[in-house]
């Protein structure tokens, strides 16, 4: 059993599964989106536009993360030569909000939740390492909302506020705000 308490897939399985959906155009990005994470699916995104000139379809489901790790995933999406219609389903918190947002169609499944918060961040060491880390701090704040706020067509402080408020929001509302385009459907494309 996996540490979930699901069966762990079968030997290649995840690998099988993994290159049926590149197959397809289709990337994932699931779970805590870390550095780490984050890399994976801005190599998987930059192979499927190295190799073909047709859309690629990210989904972006159930998953939170920083704001830095999610920050080097939109430059990608920003650079690269094929549209990116981006899925969001299950609870989308923090920094994968920015990733939504950046796709050329952003549509939300019908129960998907928007959760406005920032992950919290923890400092030490000396003063100097305090200011330096909190003004590194600001300055990718900074740079997420201005790109959010632009994304969503919103004024920054207008964003910022929503975020500070913490709330979350449902598809509907998601896309009246403007962070989705659509309330996907079955007939919906």
């Amino acid at each position: 059993m996996a540490a979930d308490g699901a069966a762990p897939m079968p030997f290649g399985m995840a690998d099988d599964v993994t290159s049926s959906l590149l197959d397809r155009r289709v990337v994932l990005l699931t779970g805590d989106v870390d550095a780490a994470r984050a890399s994976s699916a801005a190599a998987e995104l930059m192979t499927l536009d190295a190799i073909c000139d047709s859309h690629i379809e990210l989904r972006v489901g159930s998953c939170s993360g920083t704001l830095d790790a999610s920050l080097a995933l939109i430059d990608v999406i920003g650079v690269l030569g094929v549209p990116v219609r981006i899925t969001a389903l299950g609870t989308i918190e923090g920094g994968p909000i920015g990733v939504l947002v950046a796709g050329e169609h952003r549509g939300m499944t019908p129960h998907c939740r928007l959760r406005l918060r920032e992950p919290d961040t923890v400092v030490s060491g000396t003063a100097r390492d305090l200011e330096r880390s909190l003004a590194e701090r600001a300055a990718v704040r900074s740079a997420f909302f201005t790109h959010v706020a632009r994304r969503v067509g919103r004024p920054l402080g207008e964003v910022e506020a929503e975020w500070d408020r913490a709330g979350t929001l449902e598809a509907i509302d998601a896309v009246a705000l403007g962070y989705a385009h659509q309330v996907l459907t079955r007939s919906a494309p």
